[in-house]
């Protein structure tokens, strides 16, 4: 519904399911040029899939067809400079704004995978009573800088500051205050795939 095509290099898209998928992320690391795949769209691969599992329907339709007919990028933003491993640690926070109808974002992310070159980053922040995913756009108050990586520089990983950037409350990605629940969930298929990819890319060496 998302993409104007049936197949997906001939393969039908309504049978392209986990299975389907593992052998894709096996063949593209067989490769065995990190860097460059992750600059193709590691972003996409675990930033789009909280906004098309727990965003609002107009989310999905605008935010997925953007990203999957390759007009705009989207990354995962969740680690910080203070926060790695430890994701309920994290700093950034968003306030709601007096009359409720936005969220002022602030605080850092660090290691962001295709974040230089993203138009979306779907975020973790500190609400009121816990952690919520917020879908923010690129806009005033969003700075984004490349770090050098050992592996590549192609993956455009990069620093992102949030400085009293305002997002709607409509941005809000699944219920608030249950974000550390949507982020694990998308972990789950995230190391999934980051494990089908290494494996590949080990055998081809």
């Amino acid at each position: 519904k998302l993409i104007d095509r049936k197949d997906i290099f001939g393969f039908p898209i309504e049978k392209f399911d986990y299975f389907a998928e593992g052998i894709l992320h096996e063949e593209v690391g067989r490769l065995a040029c990190p860097g460059f795949v992750d600059g193709l769209g590691s972003g996409m691969c675990i930033g789009l899939p909280p906004v098309l599992q727990f965003g609002p329907d107009w989310m999905k339709e605008k935010v997925g067809k953007e990203v999957l007919g390759g007009l705009k990028r989207i990354s995962l933003a969740i680690t910080e400079p203070f926060a790695g491993s430890d994701v309920a640690g994290l700093k950034t926070t968003a306030k709601k704004t007096p009359d409720g109808r936005f969220y002022i974002v602030n605080g850092t992310k660090k290691w962001i995978t295709n974040g230089h070159d993203s138009d979306y980053f779907t975020t973790l922040v500190r609400t009121e009573n816990g952690l919520s995913m917020l879908l923010i756009e690129r806009s005033e108050g969003v700075e984004t800088s490349k770090i050098k990586t050992s592996y590549s520089p192609s993956a455009g990983t990069a620093y992102i500051t949030f400085e009293n950037v305002k997002v709607p409350v409509e941005n809000l990605i699944g219920y608030e205050d249950a974000g550390f629940m949507h982020a694990m969930y998308n972990f789950n298929h995230e190391r999934w795939m980051i494990i089908a990819y290494i494996i590949a890319g080990a055998r081809g060496i």
